[in-house]
């Protein structure tokens, strides 16, 4: 499955008791589709998934997946500390619907990379869908190496990776691994580098901000793509204004409040996540729109 684009990591619109937002996941689904994303990138950082009860992260699937109906693919984050965990969570998150799996390197534990490749193996050849990897050492403590990279592209149901570390030099590694198997998807989730990663060959981005700005971001990577590298600086230097929002207080309830400003959902958040106090959400709306949104 081809998924080249912008892949949106979709915050999990919740309402003030942390039960699901169902309406509000509605619009923000429909938003970022009318944006041109091509994949929608479900209980990964962005939506909470390691916060969210299991009830509310199959829900999320189930409803995305029917509401979607193959107009875009729906990617399903499985963060779960071990092995046989891992596949269990992912294997009752498919079966709600979603046709990617996407998994980081366990996380609490740090691992060696042996271990590393094993769990990645392990989970690729169990699961019913084809996996991604997520690289996020920032959450997970475990920094994926050049040659464990080199180890998972040679199994046929890993179809690529997301890379949020912004490493350009390990990103150049993993893009690498293209000219051994031209199928090998890699994905830049580090907004900074987003640019530059496509130019240099990525297959796109998977970002928290095409939740506020969808077009901003596929706008971007058609000007990396057909090399218009004038205009893809020019959008670059605009997503990095919209990314000032997340400075406000911590980035996640900064970055839902942002899409709050758009009216498509509240900005409630899992505890103890603390609301932006109102310094910071007039800081945040001044954010999206010196971006233009």
């Amino acid at each position: 499955m081809k998924l080249d684009g912008i892949i949106v990591a979709l915050i999990t619109p919740l309402k003030s008791d942390e039960s699901l937002d169902e309406s509000g996941l509605a619009r923000l689904v429909e938003h970022v589709i009318g944006g041109g994303v091509s994949g929608i990138f479900l209980l990964g950082s962005s939506g909470e998934g390691a916060a969210l009860p299991d009830g509310v992260k199959e829900r999320v699937v189930r409803l995305v997946s029917e509401q979607c109906q193959g107009r875009v693919a729906v990617l399903v984050g499985a963060f779960a500390v071990g092995t046989r965990q891992t596949i269990a969570l992912a294997e009752g998150l498919l079966k709600q619907g979603g046709d990617i799996v996407v998994i980081p390197a366990p996380y609490y534990f740090s691992h060696s990379q042996p271990e590393l490749g094993d769990h990645i193996a392990t989970v690729a050849r169990a699961v019913s869908a084809p996996l991604m990897f997520y690289n996020i050492p920032q959450m997970v403590k475990t920094i994926i190496a050049p040659e464990t990279v080199a180890r998972i592209a040679q199994i046929p149901e890993v179809i690529g990776i997301k890379d949020s570390w912004g490493d350009m030099a390990l990103f150049q590694s993993v893009l690498a691994r293209k000219a051994a198997r031209p199928d090998w998807q890699v994905f830049q989730g580090a907004e900074s580098v987003l640019a530059l990663s496509i130019v240099r060959g990525a297959n796109g981005g998977v970002v928290g901000l095409a939740n506020v700005a969808p077009k901003l971001c596929c706008d971007l990577y058609a000007a990396a793509t057909r090399g218009d590298l004038a205009r893809a600086w020019q959008l670059q230097e605009r997503l990095m204004t919209l990314w000032q929002l997340h400075t406000h207080a911590q980035w996640l309830p900064c970055l839902k409040t942002a899409v709050s400003q758009l009216g498509i959902c509240e900005s409630h958040t899992t505890a103890p996540f603390a609301l932006p106090n109102a310094e910071a959400v007039a800081a945040i709306r001044q954010d999206v729109q010196m971006a233009g949104i």
